[in-house]
């Protein structure tokens, strides 16, 4: 099983994102995800400094994907799309626009519709390997089969899917599927902007507020309870969503690869703990004890709070937490 990271979904300055790239190099994850999925006005790094970064990092021997945004809603995003689609890696879609980008459809009024679009796999032919990124709708074999017809081998599940729909999906289509595995969960995005109405102002007139909180704005209840996460022109969940705890049973049904989704402190210290995980070094509950410990107070790593949740994966609201011990025994392996 292969271990991965996200791309940034957080307004991290270009200076703060080279150097997390850098030591990025020396992580045991398999895979990394460069590009934009948030917003395009965000001035992190350039295509020119993904494809310099994305070149260092192949050279420490990481498979590196550029990811596209999850919402284009006008002429700049769509450029901003292109330009991503423009440099010589492979492409995460979160937005149909990707894959019209890359190779424009066949109109399927006519003859011989989609089947006439040529594979979207990198080879002699000069076509470019694209993957479904977690917000595209693969939430069942239809719709993978769909996407395998047009040449798509890879896809990332969207985060609210069960155990139980991932695995059938893999036994139904025997698609390379990866799984989100640990961080803030991307629960929905919006063409407006979250935080900078939180400072009185639109997304037109943004002022770059999403730097001032780098791991997102924390919204909470009238009690105070933490709720969700505002991230620019996207929510994410409060709590920290991680299947640390489920790493036997995601490689029991299929799962190919674990995203970690980055963070602002801490992301090497969550790397190494799954890493650990998935070579049976250590249980789950050790890992968990571990992953505890760096958000504990005196710690110099506040990588995330003491709370976490997981409840999608078991079919049960995404906010709750259910530790590996209280799994139904129908999910258990010997």
């Amino acid at each position: 099983m292969k271990l991965t990271l996200g791309p940034v979904l957080f307004d991290w300055k270009r200076e703060d994102l080279i150097r997390f790239y850098d030591e990025v190099k020396d992580m045991p994850v398999d895979r990394v995800y460069l590009g934009e999925v948030v917003c395009a006005k965000k001035k992190g790094l350039s295509a020119e400094d993904i494809e310099a970064v994305g070149k260092k990092l192949e050279k420490a021997g990481k498979e590196v994907i550029v990811s596209s945004l999850a919402i284009v809603s006008n002429e700049d995003e769509l450029n901003f799309v292109r330009e991503i689609c423009r440099l010589p890696f492979p492409v995460e879609a979160n937005d149909m626009s990707a894959f019209n980008i890359i190779n424009p459809p066949v109109s399927p009024f006519v003859k011989g519709g989609f089947s006439n679009i040529p594979p979207l796999v990198k080879g002699d032919t000069g076509g470019f390997e694209i993957i479904a990124g977690p917000h595209i709708t693969t939430y069942n074999v239809p719709s993978i089969q769909f996407l395998q017809g047009l040449g798509i081998k890879k896809v990332v599940f969207p985060v609210e899917l069960s155990r139980d729909a991932i695995k059938y999906n893999i036994e139904n289509t025997n698609i390379d599927g990866e799984v989100f595995a640990h961080g803030k969960v991307p629960l929905a995005f919006s063409w407006r902007c979250y935080t900078s109405r939180a400072y009185g102002l639109n997304k037109t007139n943004c002022k770059h507020h999403c730097r001032l909180h780098p791991d997102g704005m924390v919204l909470r209840t009238i009690e105070k309870e933490p709720m969700f996460t505002v991230n620019g022109t996207s929510i994410l969940s409060a709590n920290t969503y991680t299947l640390l705890e489920f790493v036997e049973d995601l490689n029991c049904i299929g799962v190919s690869a674990l995203r970690i989704s980055p963070q602002w402190q801490g992301t090497k210290e969550v790397v190494d703990v799954f890493k650990k995980r998935i070579d049976g070094e250590i249980s789950g509950e050790q890992g968990m004890t571990m992953l505890k410990q760096t958000s504990q107070t005196g710690s110099p790593i506040k990588a995330f709070g003491d709370k976490f949740c997981n409840g999608w994966y078991l079919g049960k609201a995404g906010k709750e937490y259910v530790a590996a011990g209280f799994m139904p025994a129908v999910f258990t392996h010997p």
